[in-house]
C-alpha cells in the first residue's frame, strides 16, 4: 500500500484532463460498459469510461497477449522470413489490484528463459492505470494476497465521494499527472475517508480460503487422488471458458497458414487451453490427459502449487473470474476448500 503521503487528490474534472490527454497520443481502453456488464474496450471520449468496483468479465490480458497475432512472415519459394512484432502506444485505465498482480506474474512467463519480444514489446508501450474495488460473490482476493497492489501500474485510483485519491507506482505515471491535470495533496479528512473504504472491502469477503496462502501448494500437492476431480470432472463441459478468462492463463499453440497462391504465409499463435481436450494430444492421437478429470486437475495446479517454484507466486489472483463464467458452477473457491478439508496439512494442526 501505499504511503499516507504520497496520496494525491484529483477532481473527477482532473480525471477527464488525465484521460483526454492520454488520448491525444495513444490508443486507450478502459472499464465500459457492454450489454449492461462491466468490460474492457477502446475509449474514444471521457464518457465511456465506467470505472467499476466488481471484476469485468474477461480480464485484460488480450491487450498485452492477443486472442490471435501475427509472429512471422514467410516466403516458401525463397525461404525468405520477416519477425512480426505488431505493438502501438496504449493505456489501460481500470485495472484492478488482483488483474496488476496477474500482469505481473505475465510479465515474469514471458521474460522467463528466452524473452517474448512480442508481449514485452507491448507491455513497455502501456501505461497502466489501476483503481480500487469491491469484492463480489466470487472474489476471493483477500485469501491469496491480492487485494492490494504495490507495483506494476503507473498510476492508481481510488474513488471517494469528491473524486479520487491517487498514488504512482513509476517516474512516468508521475510525469503523466504532472503534464496532463492538477493534483493537490490529499487531506487528512481523505486520507480517513480512503480508510475506511479499505476496512469495508476487507470485511465485505462472501468467499473465503480456509487456508493461508502458503499451504496451498502443499495442500495440492497431497489431492491427485482425491475424489474432487471426479466430482467436479464428471460435470465439466471442457468448453474451456475457465482458461479464456483467467487473467494468468498464458498458454497458446502456434500454426503456420499458408496463403491461397501456396508462396507466402503467416505464422500465428492464438490461445489454448488445458482444459480442451486437444491439448494434451500428441503424435499418434495420444493423450496423456484423457479424462476431463485430470485437466481440471492440471488446471488448478497449475494456479496453486507447479508455478510457485519458478516464479515464488501463486498463479490465482482470487479474481473469481472461472467461476463467474463456468457454465455448470464448478468454483474454485469451493474445490480448494474442499482439498483443504482433506489435507494432513490442516487437519494436524
Amino acid at each position: 500500500m501505499a504511503d499516507k503521503n504520497q496520496y494525491r487528490y484529483l477532481t473527477k474534472t482532473g480525471l477527464k484532463s488525465l484521460i483526454n490527454g492520454l488520448m491525444k497520443d495513444r490508443v486507450v481502453y478502459g472499464a465500459v460498459k457492454k450489454d449492461g456488464f462491466p468490460a474492457f474496450g477502446r475509449i474514444t471520449r471521457f464518457e465511456d469510461l465506467e470505472l467499476s468496483q466488481t471484476p469485468t468479465h474477461l480480464s485484460a490480458k488480450e491487450f498485452f497477449f492477443p486472442q490471435r497475432e501475427c509472429l512471422l512472415k514467410f516466403d516458401i519459394p525463397t525461404g525468405a522470413h520477416e519477425p512480426v512484432v505488431a505493438s502501438q502506444g496504449q493505456a489501460v485505465i481500470g485495472l484492478h489490484p488482483c488483474d496488476i498482480h496477474a500482469l505481473n506474474l505475465m510479465d515474469k512467463v514471458f521474460a522467463h528463459g528466452t524473452s517474448d519480444a512480442n508481449y514485452l514489446t507491448r507491455r513497455a508501450d502501456t501505461v497502466i492505470i489501476g483503481a480500487e474495488c469491491f469484492p463480489d460473490e466470487y472474489c476471493f482476493c483477500s485469501s491469496v494476497e491480492t487485494m492490494n497492489a504495490n507495483a506494476g501500474f503507473d498510476i492508481f485510483l481510488h474513488e471517494i465521494k469528491s473524486g479520487f485519491l491517487t498514488h504512482t507506482g513509476t517516474d512516468a505515471g508521475r510525469h503523466l499527472l504532472g503534464k496532463l491535470t492538477k493534483t493537490v495533496k490529499a487531506s487528512a479528512s481523505r486520507i480517513k475517508e480512503l480508510d475506511r473504504l479499505k476496512k469495508k472491502k476487507e470485511g465485505a469477503f462472501k468467499t473465503r480460503l480456509n487456508a493461508p496462502a502458503k499451504d496451498l501448494p502443499g495442500i495440492y500437492a497431497q489431492s491427485s487422488d482425491s475424489p474432487v476431480w471426479g466430482k467436479i470432472g464428471a460435470i465439466c463441459y471442457g468448453c474451456g471458458s475457465c482458461n479464456n478468462v483467467c487473467p494468468t492463463c498464458c498458454c497458446f499453440d502456434v500454426k503456420d497458414e499458408v496463403g491461397a497462391n501456396l508462396k507466402d504465409g503467416l505464422r500465428v499463435r492464438v490461445w489454448d487451453g488445458c482444459t480442451l481436450e486437444d491439448f494434451a494430444k500428441v503424435a499418434g492421437g495420444h493423450n496423456f490427459r484423457k479424462t476431463r478429470a485430470e485437466r481440471l486437475r492440471h488446471r488448478f495446479n497449475r494456479k496453486f502449487r507447479y508455478l510457485t517454484d519458478k516464479f515464488n507466486a501463486l498463479f490465482c489472483v482470487g479474481c473469481g473470474r472461472c467461476s463467474r463464467a463456468c457454465l455448470v458452477k464448478i468454483n474454485i473457491a469451493q474445490v480448494t476448500n474442499e482439498l483443504i478439508a482433506e489435507s494432513t496439512i490442516t487437519k494436524n494442526r
